[in-house]
C-alpha cells in the first residue's frame, strides 16, 4: 500500500509570502527539485493543499522511501577508477 508522500518542490517560492515559505521549511523544502517523504497524515496533507502550485507529489510505499544521505549516493557519479592496492605493503617495516 502507498504509505508515504514523495514531494518535490518545482518553483521556487521567490517573491510569495511568508506563511507559504514557512510552509515549505515546515516541509524540509529549502531548494528547487529538492525532494523529500513524508508519512500520509491530515498535517501534511494540508500543508501540501497550501503550496500545492509549487510542489509535485506522489504516494509511494514504504519500500520507495528514502533518506537525504541515501539520495546523494543514488546521485552520486562512480569513482572512474578502482583501488588495487597500496604501494606502502611493499615495504617491510621493522
Amino acid at each position: 500500500p502507498k504509505t508515504h508522500f514523495k514531494i518535490t518542490l518545482r518553483r521556487s517560492a521567490i517573491g510569495l509570502g511568508e506563511k507559504k515559505k514557512e510552509t515549505l521549511v515546515s516541509l524540509g523544502l529549502h531548494r528547487r527539485m529538492q525532494t523529500v517523504y513524508h508519512p500520509h497524515t491530515p498535517e501534511t496533507g494540508g500543508k501540501i493543499l497550501k503550496v500545492k502550485e509549487l510542489v509535485e507529489v506522489e504516494n509511494v510505499p514504504t519500500s520507495a522511501v528514502r533518506t537525504q544521505e541515501q539520495q546523494r549516493q543514488e546521485r552520486k557519479a562512480s569513482r572512474g577508477y578502482a583501488v588495487a592496492g597500496s604501494r606502502m605493503r611493499a615495504f617491510q617495516w621493522e
